[in-house]
């Protein structure tokens, strides 16, 4: 086959739902007669090669002496502002793990981006953008992300201060266009790239540091890093970036979600409400420990959780959020972060997750390790704007030996 052609089938292989559709797609567009086993193995040949690559940039990134690591690459303009962002996503393997009960498996995806924004002499937006008091949208978000929130809506009778937004869909409910449309202007996204692997923490770790030193994040002035506070999480931005001077910050979602199920845990309706429009207020501008006081107070009332209590225990529900609060205030300075022109939710983050999740994940697909590797990396590399495809595909012929691997393995 031609590279074109091979670029092409490995294309379709990943952008599509699944390797049938790709191979419809052979099909129909360019009427070449390849079987659908083919597309599939065509497909992860290439990305097991760009696996390759990617492992080969890490075990260099490993070699270089700290002294180099918080400078740019040779010949990398060095951005002004940076954010990196991770989480973690679900699949499904042919085989389980020796301790697993299912067949799902958990992959880790991360973002680098450059931003564009400028540091204030102090907070920006002072006052909380009205979109994070519509209740309706954060009543659904708060229920979609955490599962446990307390109310559906405004109880008979009581009337609600927004009407209910049919558009609201997923976890992305509040775009950045409508939180600048109430005063607070985010950093703009300049350029992203994608990192995902099955691996575990630690190779997910080195590979997304990797990545960010190549695009010459490391040397920027102002650096975030972002996510929901997971231990995993924290463990890889204490290792790789906390050293180089990455701000840890919690996603402001997360913490909104689990301020509005802990406000309306057993409460009335326009009583929950009342106190998270307080609490959120008080988050926003940075005021932890008042909101973690009034839970303790909560808690101290209802009690500490007993173990015949549900998940959606209102005992449970302010327990787990005071504890949530308590681990993670240091990593909730809001107004710092506005003040320094840094991003503060990692919606940008949960929307790709769910980019990889549109080709890896369903009910009625199975993978193989190296393939489900395979795919994924092709899958992030075509949703990265640095398109590192194209060298790739630009070096290839050069790495190309004339001998099958499988010869190789042979003989």
């Amino acid at each position: 086959m031609s590279p074109t052609l091979l670029e092409t089938i490995s294309y379709l292989g990943t952008k599509l739902c699944s390797f049938r559709d790709a191979h419809e797609a052979v099909g129909s567009l360019i009427h070449v007669p390849i079987g659908l086993k083919r597309v599939e193995r065509i497909t992860e040949r290439i990305g097991t090669e760009r696996v390759a690559e990617r492992e080969a940039g890490v075990a260099a990134w490993r070699c270089l002496p700290l002294t180099k690591r918080d400078q740019a690459p040779q010949g990398v303009k060095v951005p002004k502002v940076v954010a990196v962002l991770a989480d973690g996503g679900r699949f499904q393997t042919r085989d389980k793990g020796r301790d697993a009960n299912s067949h799902w498996h958990e992959y880790k995806a991360g973002v680098v981006q450059i931003l564009d924004s400028k540091e204030c002499a102090q907070d920006p937006c002072p006052e909380i953008p009205g979109i994070y008091l519509n209740r309706q949208r954060i009543n659904k978000l708060a229920h979609e992300i955490t599962q446990l929130a307390a109310t559906t809506g405004p109880s008979q009778g009581e009337s609600a201060t927004n009407d209910p937004d049919p558009s609201v869909t997923d976890t992305a409910l509040v775009p950045e266009a409508e939180v600048r449309s109430h005063g607070y202007e985010p950093p703009r996204i300049l350029d992203r790239d994608v990192a995902a692997t099955v691996g575990d923490s630690r190779q997910f770790g080195q590979q997304l540091a990797a990545r960010a030193w190549e695009l010459g994040l490391f040397a920027a002035p102002r650096k975030a890093w972002i996510s929901d506070g997971q231990n995993w999480l924290v463990s890889e931005w204490e290792r790789h970036f906390k050293p180089f001077g990455f701000i840890s910050i919690l996603d402001f979602i997360h913490v909104l979600s689990r301020v509005y199920a802990a406000a309306t845990a057993g409460q009335p309706p326009t009583v929950g409400w009342q106190i998270y429009t307080r609490w959120i207020q008080w988050i926003w501008k940075g005021q932890v420990t008042l909101v973690i006081a009034e839970l303790a107070s909560r808690q101290t009332a209802l009690g500490t959780p007993q173990p015949e209590d549900g998940e959606t225990c209102p005992r449970r529900i302010v327990s787990a959020t005071l504890t949530y609060l308590q681990n993670q205030q240091g990593r909730m300075n809001y107004p710092e972060y506005r003040r320094l022109g840094l991003p503060i939710t990692s919606a940008h983050m949960e929307s790709t997750v769910k980019q990889l999740n549109r080709r890896i994940k369903g009910s009625e697909k199975y993978w193989t390790r190296s393939g489900s590797e395979a795919v994924l990396q092709l899958a992030a590399d075509h949703i990265s704007t640095s398109r590192p495809l194209d060298a790739f595909w630009a070096n290839r012929p050069a790495r190309q030996t004339g001998c099958r691997s499988y010869s190789r393995t042979q003989l």
